[in-house]
């Protein structure tokens, strides 16, 4: 399949300034699509065109030939993306005889070669990002199970020693969801750029950040000495304090990716506040780690008049063996180079 050479109709800078001032102006949206395209970036020129499909799903105006010039790209960078990424697993290896079944299967899924099987749970598993197959169904699972919780909840009361004096020392927790030019944004169920809900991060984009953990020693020590942490290149672990401010609400959504659960110790727990995962309600205890799957639907609250504030971390699936492990961490490394 062949596509011809975009043209924009406006400078990159003049598509970013109106989509900053209107996320569904489209021909700008189209623009953006056709900047990044020239610019060879791939992904970001696959994401912006298929915003405009989505635009114009949504009812917004477009010349109908403008639309289909954006889905004949939008074709032709998932055909590109497809082999791009068969290509690298087999240059570093990791060829179809060597993949594990379910992470062939995963492939499968995630290039639109496989449906998932049929799911029947009221709260089904629901990655934005990837899908792995033939895990466990959980919503919150039985943190007694993991061999490390005790040695973590004994580390509690430093870890809450840290984050007191980040916070008396007004250390800057960011909104989890910020502010991006470089992917189409929606108003992310509210939380754009929504301090209500901020982070204070001990790693960026799976890798530590020193000085930040020079603030918080105890904490990444109490989490890199003995967790399997989800290690996933440019996404994971993510080491984080989540302060939830007063009166305020996390709105039901679902997280990126089901290879891993992800992992709460509670740190500061005023009355009024509550998790619900699926079709089960919990409330945080002080340094009692809360286990769960992100994938399910999931919201937050917190009623009182004061911060809650807890200690996020990400550990893999005890299902998912080594060997899946270091595939899955290697597919996320050619999809990078891509």
């Amino acid at each position: 399949m062949a596509i011809d050479q975009p043209n924009p109709a406006m400078s990159e800078i003049a598509a970013d300034a109106r989509i900053a001032a209107d996320k569904r102006d489209i021909g700008a949206t189209i623009a953006k699509a056709d900047h990044r395209m020239l610019a060879q970036d791939w992904r970001a020129a696959g994401a912006w065109y298929g915003a405009v499909g989505r635009l114009a799903g949504q009812g917004v105006a477009i010349i109908q030939g403008e639309l289909l010039r954006a889905r004949d790209a939008a074709l032709w960078l998932d055909a590109r993306y497809a082999n791009m990424l068969l290509e690298g697993l087999n240059r570093v290896g990791l060829t179809r005889d060597e993949r594990h079944p379910r992470f062939q299967q995963s492939l499968e899924i995630m290039l639109g070669r496989r449906t998932r099987e049929p799911n029947y749970e009221r709260f089904p598993q629901l990655p934005q990002t990837y899908y792995y197959p033939g895990t466990h169904y959980c919503q919150f699972a039985d943190a007694a199970d993991f061999a490390w919780r005790e040695g973590l909840q004994d580390e509690a009361p430093a870890i809450l020693a840290e984050a007191e004096a980040l916070l008396a020392d007004h250390a800057t927790f960011t909104p989890y969801v910020d502010h991006t030019a470089e992917r189409p944004q929606g108003d992310v169920h509210g939380l754009l750029g929504n301090r209500d809900w901020s982070t204070w991060e001990l790693t960026d984009r799976g890798q530590p950040v020193p000085e930040r953990v020079a603030r918080a020693p105890r904490a990444h020590a109490a989490l890199t000495a003995q967790m399997p942490l989800c290690r996933i290149s440019s996404r994971a672990p993510s080491l984080m304090f989540s302060l939830l401010r007063p009166k305020s609400r996390i709105p039901a959504h679902t997280g990126m990716i089901n290879t891993r659960l992800i992992c709460h110790l509670p740190l500061i727990v005023p009355p009024g506040c509550g998790f619900r995962v699926g079709s089960e309600t919990r409330h945080w205890e002080v340094g009692k780690l809360m286990v769960f799957d992100d994938t399910v639907e999931h919201e937050a609250w917190n009623d009182s008049t004061h911060d809650r504030l807890v200690l996020i971390f990400d550990v893999w699936r005890p299902e998912i063996s080594e060997v899946e492990r270091e595939q899955i961490a290697m597919l996320f490394r050619v999809v990078d180079q891509g």
